[in-house]
């Protein structure tokens, strides 16, 4: 056998170098090793997180609430002048404010003939007619119309039935406090359509009546819708 040293053994070989980046290591040489493919990056995630929902129908019902109340708060308020008013009646008794009725067969029958026309022509709940005189005699009579039913417009009615009063249209017009009951007071100064003489015609109108009041024997027109209030405080009747 031979001493001579023969050549070096060549490093062992790897089945696997250069197949799948696979590197086996022995001593100092490195040979590519079989690794496992990395999973690709994904990149960055998004996580989205569902907030509760607030639950909002408490406080819309809250507001729809408080809207409804306050319009028919609003309702009440403007409604009240109608419902005190309206309905209503007029009962005309045998002393009004401090007059006395004149309930003479020729007067009822002029009265009687006044209330069927204001039937016929207007759509009216009731109606009444006096003549009013002073307890102590004398030419100071009142003539006194009065009609219930609902009113819309008080004012415009007003204005059509001073328009309609007396031989000439009213002059000087004026408006007049119509006190507790609400509603509208106007009078103005005209002439009788029979005899001419002068008349102070005074007028109310609410929601529920009509009044005219006929004053002869040269009332002031402020005494004049000062009585008209009495009157009208006197012959109007709930209900």
């Amino acid at each position: 056998m031979s001493d001579t040293p023969g050549a070096p053994l060549p490093p062992p070989v790897d089945p696997w170098a250069g197949r799948d980046g696979h590197t086996f290591t022995m001593g100092m040489a490195s040979i590519p090793a079989r690794t496992t493919p990395a999973a690709p990056d994904p990149g960055p995630q998004v996580v989205y997180v569902e907030r509760p929902r607030r639950r909002r129908w408490p406080w819309v019902l809250g507001v729809l609430t408080a809207l409804s109340l306050a319009c028919c708060g609003v309702l009440t308020a403007v409604t009240a002048p109608m419902r005190e008013q309206w309905p209503v009646r007029a009962e005309i008794g045998g002393k009004v404010a401090g007059l006395v009725r004149d309930d003479s067969a020729e007067v009822r029958a002029a009265a009687n003939e006044l209330i069927a026309k204001i039937h016929k022509d207007q759509d009216v709940r009731d109606a009444a007619v006096a003549k009013l005189d002073e307890p102590k005699g004398g030419a100071r009579p009142v003539v006194l119309i009065v009609a219930t039913r609902f009113i819309l417009d008080p004012g415009g009615e007003l204005d059509k039935a001073l328009d309609g009063v007396g031989r000439t249209a009213l002059t000087d017009r004026r408006a007049y406090a119509a006190g507790a009951r609400g509603g509208h007071v106007r009078c103005g100064n005209t002439k009788d359509t029979g005899s001419g003489e002068p008349v102070v015609a005074c007028a109310w109108t609410d929601h529920g009546s009509l009044g005219i009041g006929l004053f002869y024997g040269r009332r002031s027109m402020d005494d004049s819708a000062a009585l008209l209030r009495r009157i009208r405080d006197e012959v109007l009747v709930k209900g």
